[in-house]
């Protein structure tokens, strides 16, 4: 890459890329279409040389910032890194910043980053939230900034999503364990009741009944956080309360990982004693031994889908101030999840 020169200039840019000025200039205010390959060329271009165009102008003309929000629970959480990282590269090649705010799952911290989007003027805003409270969700689709919510459906708030199918995830996990012979199988659910939360339990509830099992009680334990040593306090607790368990399922990867550590501390082994299976196919999983089974929740799909249904709002909203457009019915996109068998669930003995 060449080192990057604040004295570059557009029409650099239009030279090296072999288009006109005001080609450039259409790509990076998206005051005109532009074809995608026209598009990527320029943006290349664009970083290749270091130009760091003046989004003010066009922005003053089109009343575009250029920038997108994004307000997630935790950038710690590999998920929600992966995501984040995979929206900064397809927004910024279509010409777009990002602006990231991790609330740490505060509802209060959640509700100032909304209020920090809505001074910053953003083009859209994207939001896993943390909470089911509307109220400044509501607020800024009353603004008219697109909004889309991540992986979450909160009743009764008509609003674009673009989610995991968790329901079916948590379903496979438990239908699998089954087929393998396990009838005790404790579930570690998150300490939320959020929509995620209760489509995965509900997945593993229903997976029970479906194959003639009965629900327990004793078999569900809620973890106390989502870090690895919730998993450990988590599986000790379980295999304790309820010691005719043969498998455990834990809503997270790391938990799970923290329940593998907290049955070996209790002398069981893995999977021979006690299988494990986890959530969310974070990439290491593949890396521990035995290799945890889990269940792959495709995030670049996830992010991509996210862009693309946010771009189509904003160039909505764009022909709308310039025509009549009737209102877009707001959309819900179902992603797929897959369960990836490893080594980390066998047969009971």
């Amino acid at each position: 890459m060449e080192k990057r020169n604040r004295s570059v200039t557009i029409i650099d840019v239009a030279k090296k890329a072999d288009v006109s000025i005001a080609t450039v200039s259409h790509v990076i205010n998206q005051t005109r279409y532009v074809g995608d390959e026209l598009t990527q060329r320029v943006n290349q271009t664009i970083k290749e040389l270091g130009y760091y165009p003046n989004r003010l102008v066009g922005s003053l003309r089109n009343k575009k910032t250029h920038t997108i929000g994004l307000i997630l629970p935790s950038i710690s959480n590999e998920t929600f890194a992966i995501f984040t990282e995979t929206v900064e590269k397809i927004l910024f090649s279509s010409g777009y910043n990002l602006i990231i705010c991790s609330t740490s799952q505060d509802s209060i911290l959640e509700e100032a980053s909304f209020n920090t989007m809505l001074t910053k003027k953003m083009d859209a805003i994207i939001a896993i939230p943390t909470s089911s409270n509307v109220e400044k969700m509501r607020e800024i689709q009353s603004m008219g900034i697109p909004l889309v919510i991540v992986d979450r459906v909160i009743d009764g708030f008509d609003v674009d999503t673009v989610r995991v199918d968790n329901f079916k995830g948590s379903y496979d996990v438990v239908k699998y364990l089954i087929s393998l012979g396990h009838r005790s199988i404790g579930y570690i659910d998150r300490n939320v009741e959020l929509s995620h939360s209760l489509e995965q339990r509900r997945g593993y509830i229903k997976a029970l009944e479906d194959n003639g099992v009965t629900p327990k009680p004793e078999n569900i334990i809620r973890a106390d956080g989502s870090d690895y040593k919730s998993g450990i306090r988590a599986a000790q607790t379980l295999v304790r309360q309820a010691q005719d368990i043969t498998a455990i399922y834990a809503y997270y990867d790391i938990v799970a990982f923290g329940a593998m550590r907290g049955i070996y501390d209790l002398g069981y082994k893995i999977p021979e004693d006690i299988s494990i299976i986890g959530y969310d196919g974070m990439p290491f999983t593949e890396a521990s031994y035995p290799r945890l089974t889990t269940v792959s929740v495709p995030v670049d799909q996830l992010a991509s889908e996210t862009c693309k249904l946010l771009m189509k709002r904003i160039e909505e909203k764009h022909l709308k101030g310039n025509q009549d457009k009737p209102e877009s019915k707001t959309e819900d996109i179902i992603i797929q999840p897959s369960l990836i068998v490893r080594d980390s669930a066998v047969r009971p003995k």
